[in-house]
């Protein structure tokens, strides 16, 4: 469901037809200001193609400029023909297939083109989980790597503040310690809530003065 929720739905995207030339690639490139777009025909997920494999072959090419650009599909500049995820696909999927890739071409169940997950949509629900779009005072702290912390840890929180974005750091650390960010509410008591963590083995380290909202 996440894909679902967080995509481009198909009527929003600017695809163009493996067929057509790379003239009206770059006619395309130029309006929509994206660096690469899917490569659709019927509901065919072809690929993505965009600038930088238009100059490529052109480099590579020995016709004229406008001869290439007119007589050129894009079919032959098209990549990263496997970048897609299905639409009921999950947040594991989605960071496995989206590093090297700007988007993914979503897939319904019938392997049909769906939409484009963005990869600025990432840093968007990231941004989101930071709680960056909400004025207050960013903590991190160093957590104990036990059973039960972070329940105590939002415990300890609620006496305080409301706790507007969290992130847990340090999935694979053997320190025994994660790193926490967490976010406040401008007038929360950092002293008083520091004092309170270190009584459950939780250090505040780091301190960001007031932020206002994006």
């Amino acid at each position: 469901m996440i894909v679902q929720q967080l995509k481009l739905e198909e009527h929003k995207v600017i695809t163009i037809e493996p067929t057509a030339s790379l003239k009206e690639l770059l006619e395309v490139l130029d309006r929509c200001g994206y660096q690469h777009i899917p490569v659709v025909q019927d509901g065919v997920f072809y690929g993505m193609a965009g600038y930088s494999e238009v100059y490529k072959a052109f480099f590579e090419s020995t016709l004229e400029k406008q001869a290439f650009l007119a007589g050129t599909k894009v079919e032959s500049v098209t990549i990263n023909k496997t970048a897609t995820i299905h639409e009921e696909g999950n947040m594991e999927e989605i960071f496995n297939k989206i590093d090297y890739v700007p988007f993914l071409a979503v897939l319904d169940g019938e392997s049909h083109f769906n939409g484009m997950l963005l990869k600025s949509t990432l840093f968007d629900m990231l941004r989101d989980a930071l709680g960056m779009h909400k004025p207050g005072i960013r903590l991190t702290v160093s957590m104990p790597e036990m059973k039960g912390v972070l329940g105590k840890f939002s415990e300890v929180v609620k006496d305080y503040s409301n706790i507007f974005g969290m992130l847990v750091l340090d999935d694979n650390t053997n320190f025994g310690y994660r790193r926490v960010s967490f976010k406040v509410a401008p007038e929360t008591d950092i002293e008083a809530l520091t004092e309170d963590l270190k009584h459950i083995g939780v250090r505040v380290f780091h301190v960001t003065p007031v932020v206002q909202s994006l």
